[in-house]
């Protein structure tokens, strides 16, 4: 079934909206995702989706184990609501799932002298895993990982707090995606509909109800 949110919705847009739309949707990206495993503090959380957005990641994936997810709005400036975000609740069925797709599952850790943002291979779409504050990432994700990256550090310190390892990360890996001429990395146009159609539905008031009420045949301007 075609999605027809968007059509229905964009009266109730303005037309700066709908160009910003496609404007942030022409750079979007599945290539790169972001996979949180277990973190507890909301503003760390929120930064990595705010992270995801800046840097036009679409999905986020966001591993509860232990800890429920929850967001800080200080932090995440409204990001989380033009993510794709899904939910799991067990580490190895989520980063098997992220495999079936085609992703390249890479667990960053300071303690594995594997590869860095900058060397990692690009050749498949990759899944970047942020483990717990201070645990990091688990035995379970470990044992999943396709490729451990550590940003190189050279102070007394080991490791960057999760907000600032996950935003140095993509920042470094979506830039080479987006540098690469042999990458086809952005969105295909088969999504774009379900896409500004979530994105309509999460900005207009009371999307739900004008929803309904178009699809019975009331014309857009008796109900604005």
């Amino acid at each position: 079934m075609s999605d027809d949110r968007y059509s229905l919705l964009s009266p109730f847009l303005t037309d700066a909206r709908k160009a910003r739309f496609a404007e942030v949707l022409a750079e979007r990206t599945h290539w790169v995702t972001a996979v949180t495993e277990d973190l507890f503090d909301p503003h760390n959380i929120s930064a990595v989706l705010r992270s995801c957005d800046g840097f036009g990641i679409q999905s986020a994936h966001i591993i509860e184990v232990n800890n429920p997810y929850r967001l800080s709005p200080g932090v995440s400036k409204g990001a989380a609501k033009w993510l794709d975000i899904e939910r799991h609740t067990d580490t190895t069925h989520a980063l098997r799932d992220l495999k079936a797709r085609g992703y390249a599952i890479c667990c960053t850790t300071p303690h594995t002298d594997d590869t860095t943002p900058e060397a990692l291979p690009l050749d498949r779409p990759v899944a970047l895993v942020f483990g717990s504050e201070g645990p990091g990432i688990t035995d379970a994700a470990r044992a999943e990982a396709d490729h451990f990256v550590r940003i190189p550090m050279y102070g007394f310190t080991e490791s960057f707090n999760i907000s600032v390892a996950a935003a140095l990360t993509l920042q470094t890996v979506t830039r080479r995606v987006r540098q690469s001429a042999d990458l086809d990395w952005r969105i295909p146009e088969s999504e774009h509909a379900r896409i500004l159609g979530d994105w309509a539905a999460r900005t207009v008031k009371d999307a739900p109800g004008l929803l309904d009420r178009l699809r019975r045949g009331e014309r857009p301007d008796s109900i604005r």
